[in-house]
């Protein structure tokens, strides 16, 4: 996710120093749990809605729609508001964020099994001629660095790059203008020597593919992707008659926020699904996984799960979902735990999505929430325990009293920090920079987004004493000083 880069870098200048060790938007009404047109009478209806209802109580999401497949049973459940006011259910469209790689990992395997293009050709070579595409070490950047994230490319194009805090930052981004930012853009790392996830890679990776196919991105994932799967509710442009149906995205404050527009790398992010179309996507995924080849893009999907990294060290490919489990490996379009789950997850500014599947148990899990919170990673994993006999207890978030215990002044490497508490909510506020919300994983344990950090909170004979912040492995003290 795009971070406030001034109070990110805050953080980052003490790490690296080794220091140590919107307004509005209130929670929508209560409303009870949706089930959709799928399998009214689901089994897991009470359990599902006592792992959502603390989401929902700590106002970290305005609307979540939670989809389960059980070896061909499907149930669907909606929560908050949605189209209208009432709660969503599973036509309800969601914006998909990263997670659209895994379907411009499908128009790669389609376009691979066509024979139409190399993995480990370069990228240039599918570009018009005198279309400059970086290199680092004479190496060429190839389309298999572009799919597993080992391109070097930057996270964003370099024109991009300023508008990380815009409320659309990719708006009217062309053709013109990635062919203008390749030309100068400098490439991290040798190619194919690390892995770095890229919204600028992924969605470059898309358009070659649409330039290859003659057709477009859009056309062509639409004529090889989305049509031949029945996936009626996934796409890249929302018509008209659909409209009604599109959610409205919105921020950590539960504010609203307008939509994102991808342009010329709509293959890394451009997605809009609903519930009902990524339980079709599982289903498919599953039996492609099973050996099944009477169905269209079998094959396809198969090569797609392939593990593509020899050492299983994949967890950065993981760190642009914001989620606290990252990938033992990667395929060419999901993530793979170490149990062999394929999952992928991925946010815009309104949105988080996350879809997981596991071949060994026939099982899936959808989440989409119309809350750009990568808490939705966290709770999208734990309902995959629902289908226990005996589910673990539902997550607890911190009352109103235990978050004004946090409150007051922290020395951050010189810097005074604030933290506020407003009712269930706690923030952190730095001199000269907006003010950004910690959002709770456990009562003493908080994610806060725009920095890409954990904050934990320790006491010291019953009061609280400090701020850990920690990033990976580093960490930073920041002791209470009021």
């Amino acid at each position: 996710m795009l971070r406030r880069p001034l109070i990110a870098a805050i953080l980052s200048a003490s790490l690296s120093a080794g220091l140590g060790v919107g307004c509005g938007g209130g929670r929508p009404a209560p409303a009870p749990p949706r089930s959709a047109d799928l399998d009214p009478e689901g089994s897991h209806q009470a359990a599902v809605a006592a792992a959502v209802q603390p989401y929902l109580d700590a106002e970290l999401l305005s609307g979540l729609v939670v989809g389960l497949y059980d070896a061909g049973r499907r149930e669907i459940y909606g929560f908050g508001k949605g189209p209208g006011g009432a709660a969503p259910d599973g036509g309800s469209l969601f914006e998909l964020g990263t997670l659209t790689r895994v379907y411009t990992g499908l128009l790669l395997a389609d376009a691979l099994q066509r024979r139409e293009l190399e993995l480990d050709t370069p990228v240039a070579e599918y570009l018009p001629p005198g279309v400059t595409v970086p290199t680092r070490d004479k190496v060429a950047i190839t389309l298999r660095h572009l799919a597993l994230h080992g391109s070097g490319l930057p996270p964003l194009p370099p024109s991009l790059a300023a508008k990380a805090s815009a409320a659309d930052p990719l708006a009217g981004y062309d053709e013109e203008a990635l062919y203008r930012d390749l030309a100068r853009t400098p490439v991290l790392f040798t190619p194919g020597t690390a892995i770095q996830p890229s919204i600028y890679g992924i969605g470059l990776l898309g358009f070659v593919l649409g330039k290859k196919a003659g057709a477009g991105f859009p056309r062509a994932l639409e004529a090889r992707v989305l049509q031949p799967l029945e996936l009626r509710d996934t796409m890249l442009a929302v018509p008209a008659a659909a409209a009604a149906r599109r959610m409205v995205g919105t921020d950590d404050e539960l504010a609203p926020v307008p939509p994102w527009s991808w342009g010329a790398l709509a293959g890394a992010g451009g997605l809009v699904s609903s519930a009902r179309d990524q339980l079709r996507l599982i289903e498919a995924e599953l039996d492609a996984a099973a050996g099944g080849k009477n169905l269209p893009l079998r094959h396809q999907m198969r090569l797609t799960q392939e593990p593509q990294l020899e050492t299983g060290a994949a967890s950065a490919a993981g760190s642009d979902t914001g989620s606290d489990t990252g990938a033992d490996n990667v395929g060419l379009g999901w993530m793979i735990d170490g149990t062999g789950r394929y999952w992928h997850s991925g946010g815009t500014a309104g949105f988080r999505a996350f879809v997981g599947f596991d071949p060994k148990t026939k099982r899936g899990v959808v989440a989409l929430a119309s809350t750009s919170s990568p808490l939705v990673d966290r709770l999208a994993r734990a309902l995959f325990a629902l289908f226990d006999e005996a589910p673990p207890k539902p997550w607890t978030a911190p009352t109103p009293a235990q978050l004004a215990t946090y409150a007051g002044s922290y020395d951050f490497a010189g810097t005074r920090l604030a933290v506020v508490a407003t009712g269930k909510r706690l923030y952190l506020e730095v001199p000269s920079e907006p003010r950004v919300r910690l959002l709770p994983v456990s009562d003493h344990e908080f994610w806060i987004e725009a920095l890409g950090a954990v904050a934990i909170f320790q006491a010291d004979g019953g009061k609280i004493a400090r701020i850990v912040f920690g990033v990976g492995t580093r960490q930073v003290i920041a002791p209470r000083v009021e």
